[in-house]
């Protein structure tokens, strides 16, 4: 190696060793906004929502949406909610709901919004005093959320009912020791691990934790440099804040999944400034996020790989000026075999009914818990089934069943005709009641059925919901 050379990589082993082993980009102090002439309209046609306020905490926090399609700028929070300081909302993978923390009850809890309706929001965690329900995220399905609760990261399953959507289970994915503050969870897209910050202040770091196996590595966490908000981009790319260096200023960094691999810090930062809160756009290199180049926080895009970045000012986004802009979340439409639920209210038949009150449209109504079909009882009546149309040929990802009498030996179903059928899932060990998940299930069909064969209890089979998933 000649001297050239030596001294070049020594010099860049001493930035990297600056930077906390960050690969730094050239990030540019005070960079100009690009003309919103070049905004990528094109690519950026759905809904950001994100909150706005003076400071944190203090009463003011609204949420906005803006419709990039649309051209509209709307306040979605209103007083008649009764929720104090609405934000960090996020979208539902099927962009019908949004999740976001507020204070109700003289509590932060975790809250659940139906998009385009006159519903107030669906209060999930209905704690009181003390109580922290913060920082709720979707799973990649819709099917779950992950959200911090007094310093612990919680998982809750999700199930759609005719009152609105409810927790059916809650349980802790860390585990924190007491004292511990595990915060701002977000889980990898297959749900195989969460990504979390922990500590506080300076303190502050990233860590991965694998959910099958309880092991946790460090993701990210550099001495003495505050490390938060991880979001996971639909790739697994995983974005998140960190203070530059010992200036404290917020930047934004990227890294792959492995932990052991290396931060880069975007070259769409300001180096002389805060930015934050980063929200990447799945399927391009586009990412939301917040910055202080303008003053308070405002809201910019930026492309991940060329630094350039435009202000939302001209859209009326940044108008307000005494406000700080957070939080943002965007929706571009379903991707291309994004997992939604198809059953939910679509036409239903069964083999037969044990009455006229219990028939097959209760198993597709939403309700898990007070509506059912029941098939008849007693001997010779087998084989049972329950069908739903789903209107036309879909994929068939997995299924919940929701038993209130179970099925020992049954079948999932599916048709292209409603005559000629496929299995694509089959079971002798089935249970006599309870919420069963039938997951990769790898199938297609416009018709779906639950085809059972043998009897769990002395009664008929009882279904209080079944819901399909897929595309």
């Amino acid at each position: 190696m000649n001297s050239k050379t030596l001294i070049a990589g020594l010099v860049a082993a001493f930035a990297l060793n600056l930077c906390g082993g960050a690969a730094d980009a050239a990030c540019i102090s005070d960079p100009p906004a690009q003309p919103d002439a070049t905004f990528p309209a094109g690519t950026l046609t759905g809904k950001l929502v994100y909150h706005s306020y003076v400071n944190y905490g203090d009463g003011t926090s609204q949420l906005f949406l803006y419709d990039f399609s649309a051209h509209t700028l709307t306040q979605l929070s209103k007083s008649a909610w009764g929720i104090t300081d609405p934000m960090n909302a996020v979208f539902s993978p099927d962009g019908k709901w949004l999740t976001f923390m507020g204070v109700s009850n003289d509590a932060w809890n975790v809250f659940m919004y139906q998009l385009g309706t006159r519903n107030l929001p669906v209060n999930m965690t209905n704690s009181t005093g003390t109580t922290r329900n913060e920082d709720p995220k979707f799973s990649a399905d819709g099917k779950t959320l992950v959200f911090k609760q007094n310093g612990n990261v919680m998982q809750a399953t999700l199930s759609y009912t005719s009152a609105g959507p409810v927790f059916t289970s809650v349980v802790s994915l860390s585990n924190a020791p007491a004292g511990g503050e595990y915060s701002m969870p977000f889980l990898a897209p297959d749900a195989s691990a969460v990504y979390y910050a922990t500590g506080t202040g300076a303190n502050m770091g990233l860590m991965k934790r694998t959910i099958a196996t309880g092991v946790t590595a460090v993701f990210d966490h550099p001495a003495g440099l505050q490390t938060y908000y991880p979001i996971v981009r639909a790739d697994g790319m995983v974005f998140y804040a960190r203070w530059k260096d010992s200036s404290q200023l917020d930047q934004i960094y990227e890294k792959t999944a492995a932990p052991a691999s290396t931060p880069n810090q975007l070259a769409l930062n300001d180096c002389v400034s805060n930015n934050s809160d980063p929200s990447p756009v799945s399927g391009t290199n586009y990412l939301f996020f917040s910055s202080t180049t303008a003053g308070g926080y405002q809201l910019y895009v930026g492309d991940v790989t060329t630094g350039q970045r435009w202000s939302l000012s001209q859209f009326g986004v940044n108008a307000d000026t005494t406000k700080a802009k957070l939080g943002s979340s965007y929706y571009g439409g379903p991707a291309a075999n994004q997992t939604m639920l198809l059953s939910q209210g679509h036409p239903a038949s069964a083999s037969a009914s044990y009455n006229a009150t219990l028939t097959p449209d209760k198993a597709f109504d939403g309700n898990t818990t007070t509506t059912r079909w029941d098939s008849p009882e007693g001997l010779g009546v087998d084989p049972q089934w329950l069908s739903v149309d789903l209107g036309a040929v879909k994929n068939i990802s997995s299924i919940d069943l929701y038993w209130d009498a179970g099925a020992l030996v049954y079948q999932i179903q599916t048709s292209n005709d409603n005559v000629n059928w496929t299995t694509i899932y089959a079971t002798s060990t089935g249970v006599a009641w309870g919420h069963v998940t039938l997951p990769n299930l790898n199938g297609r069909g416009r018709y779906v059925r639950m085809y059972g064969t043998k009897r769990a209890t002395p009664w008929g089979y009882s279904l209080d919901e079944m819901q399909v998933w897929g595309s």
